[in-house]
């Protein structure tokens, strides 16, 4: 018996991937004629469940068609889908691959795993400053410094290093609590001060880690969501940063935490710094309500227990007026200030009535801002504290955090994952998402909570193998360096010609290292940049803004095994081939054009291409007529 399906081609299913609400769907599936099978396609969404018989539309000398054709729900939703061979002997169940990536059916005897498609409202459009743009990630506090001012002069609970390029690590008594938070004065002054080396990168987004008031180095313990923290400078000097950066084609994107606040905080104010009266201190307290004590006032609700970063009630009417719904509403008023959107912290802890309120207030406030969630699987169908998420049906996010492409293509550049199972993860993204949204995808290579990407591809010990002294101390060989910087070209190769956003962490493009937090936060190092690898972070960015077909080009992978993974983007008349050789070896490839031209190595292409162990290839093909 033979019970052919594959998701992803066109003589199984039309239209690939996900569809608006209302599209019409067909979908086909091959099985033995001798078999004698009777098909339904069972559909289900939002817990309705549908039977759509199908019928036999082909006969060839050994195999059935059977077809059905049906339409969309009308309203967004992610359905889920399989179906059922039945003839004498019993039920079998066509569906999903174990590996829930699409494409190769699997056939099971009892609960199968669904394939899925994505409903989504029509018309969604993500702006195209931000899908096309390029993106860089600043934590403030270690990006650069100017101004003669000492900004956390009389301020208690911090440390100030007089050497900027000195190790950073936490102070924390035996316990392991936070003594003192070590700070080097990264400020707003310091970035208004590189935007030229920012537009030297081809930068047109930025994106700062949280900035408000707050008692960390960190800044996701907010105090006061209303003021700047004062260590990154005054009101004005976020003033003129953001009109620098729209005199120089650059829009801000800022971090918006809003699933807690900190305990030391004007709202909470645990510890009584703040003139306000805080929930801590008062049941009497304006903010009370925002918050679930357990045992006032000392046991409450807190971010992964966490006792310095209270929860709050994000549906709360006050708390909602405040962050979201108000006139002056904080989301609203630095919107007026000039940011271009708000990236959201921790979005699996947000409801999703929180983030449709935001994405709607922020729209009507600019229509071309955006909303962009930290998601750290497939967006589509993330289930977060038990709940099918609504991220991607199109009234929540623009973008998420596109960590799937960092994992998958990390493990390929190390030859721990071989193409063929990029190409499925990669592929499975695209068939889950909205095509807007596919192509708007934040694709970065590290943050502030991973690994430095140079770490990794220089095979340092996983992070869980070393203590925190070691890896407070640890770099590279000269022999891991070489190594991890050749793999650095070819992963950030990817990263500026795949679909989606590319996001570079700040110091990536010069060779910074560290483990995970805090030591992926060490300070960008002027002065002592690895000066070859920013001029290939130059020119391939360079290419990235310059080139149509890479910002919004069509996507088809070309050949993906062995170590290699390539893909064409086509644009108009510009059909681009990239390929990145990942391997130890020599690869050849077979280029379908008779002029085709190496961009990148500047020289044609014949028939053949040769790709060096560890290399990439940006080739322009012509075809033949």
């Amino acid at each position: 018996m033979e019970l052919i399906y594959n998701s992803q081609m066109p003589e199984h299913k039309i239209p690939f991937g996900a569809v608006e609400t209302g599209t019409s769907i067909e979908i086909k599936i091959k099985t033995t004629k001798e078999d004698q099978l009777h098909c339904n396609l069972v559909t289900y969404c939002n817990e309705k469940s549908h039977v759509h018989s199908m019928e036999i539309v082909s006969e060839m000398d050994y195999y059935n068609i059977h077809k059905v054709v049906f339409e969309a729900p009308e309203e967004p939703c992610v359905m889920f889908y399989h179906i059922e061979a039945v003839n004498g002997w019993g039920t079998l169940y066509v569906g999903n691959n174990p590996e829930k990536l699409g494409g190769e059916s699997y056939v099971y005897r009892e609960n199968p795993v669904p394939f899925q498609i994505t409903v989504h409202r029509k018309g969604i459009q993500v702006p195209e400053w931000y899908k096309e743009g390029i993106m860089y990630q600043i934590f403030v506090d270690r990006f650069n410094s100017a101004g003669e001012d000492n900004l956390y002069k009389d301020r208690k609970g911090f440390v100030k290093y007089t050497n900027w390029h000195d190790k950073n690590r936490y102070i924390k008594d035996p316990k392991g609590h936070i003594l003192y938070w070590d700070i080097y004065g990264g400020n707003i002054k310091g970035i208004t001060e590189k935007i030229d080396y920012l537009k030297r990168l081809n930068v047109s987004v930025l994106y700062l880690n949280p900035i408000f008031e707050a008692n960390s180095n960190h800044k996701y313990d907010t105090a006061d969501y209303e003021k700047l923290d004062p260590g990154f400078g005054k009101e004005e000097d976020f003033d003129d940063f953001i009109k620098t950066c729209k005199a120089n084609g650059i829009n801000v994107i800022l971090d918006g935490v809003f699933s807690h606040v900190g305990s030391d905080s004007k709202y909470f104010n645990r510890k009584g710094a703040y003139s306000t009266l805080g929930a801590f201190q008062s049941k009497e307290s304006p903010y009370y309500e925002w918050f679930d004590f357990i045992n006032y006032p000392v046991d409450y609700d807190s971010w992964w227990k966490n006792l310095s970063l209270p929860n709050v009630k994000e549906m709360h009417p006050t708390y909602l007026a405040y962050i979201v719904t108000g006139q002056d509403s904080i989301v609203k008023r630095w919107l007026r200030r000039g940011i271009k959107g708000w990236r959201l912290d921790v979005a699996d802890e947000l409801p999703d009535e929180f983030i449709e309120l935001i994405h709607r207030e922020t729209k009507n406030v600019d229509e071309e801002s955006i909303v962009l969630g930290e998601v750290w699987e497939d967006a589509s169908n993330k289930v977060s504290y038990g709940n099918l998420r609504k991220y991607f049906l199109g009234n929540e996010l623009d973008s998420v955090m596109n960590y799937p492409f960092k994992e998958t293509f990390i493990k390929f550049v190390l030859g721990n994952m071989d193409a063929t199972v990029v190409l499925k993860n990669m592929m499975s993204l695209y068939e889950n998402y909205p095509r807007e949204y596919f192509y708007s995808c934040m694709n970065l290579i590290g943050s502030h909570d991973t690994v430095r990407a140079l770490t990794i591809l220089g095979e340092a010990p996983a992070e869980y193998k070393i203590e925190d002294f070691e890896a407070f101390e640890y770099e590279l060989t000269v022999e891991q360096h070489q190594l991890a910087v050749r793999r650095l070209k070819i992963l950030s190769f990817l990263q500026a010609t795949f679909p989606g956003i590319p996001c570079i962490y700040y110091g990536d493009e010069v060779g910074v290292q560290g483990f995970r937090d805090p030591y992926c936060r060490k300070t960008y190092p002027w002065g002592k940049e690895n000066m070859v690898l920013l001029d290939w972070y130059r020119k391939i960015f360079g290419l990235r803004n310059d080139l149509e077909a890479l910002k919004k080009g069509d996507w088809k992978p070309y050949i993906c095994k062995d170590g290699v993974f390539s893909f064409i983007r086509v644009h108009g008349n510009d059909k681009l081939l990239c390929v990145v050789n990942a391997s130890q070896g020599t690869k050849e490839l077979q280029i379908s054009s008779k002029n085709a031209y190496d961009i990148l190595n500047d020289k044609p292409i014949d028939n053949l291409l040769k790709a060096e162990a560890i290399s990439c290839h940006l080739i322009r093909m012509v075809d033949n007529r």
